[in-house]
């Protein structure tokens, strides 16, 4: 079951509307509607995390400089 991308829900299919449903917010979505926001929602995640795996490294470089002798 997929889950909504707006309140983590179970969306459920509905075969008159041919779109998926929140049971907690309503929201509803066509498939590929759904596939593009969980997409765009994954790159934000991995660019954050690219970020974050920069900044520590970037930390790490000048520690390791700073306790060296080279000063």
């Amino acid at each position: 079951m997929p889950r909504c991308p707006e309140c983590a829900g179970i969306m459920k299919y509905n075969r008159n509307l041919k779109q998926y449903v929140c049971q907690r917010c309503g929201l509803s979505l066509r498939r590929t509607e759904l596939d593009s926001m969980r997409e765009q929602h994954r790159d934000r995640i991995r660019e954050e995390k690219g970020k974050e795996f920069e900044e520590k490294k970037r930390r790490k470089e000048y520690l390791d400089w700073w306790l060296s002798k080279e000063k």
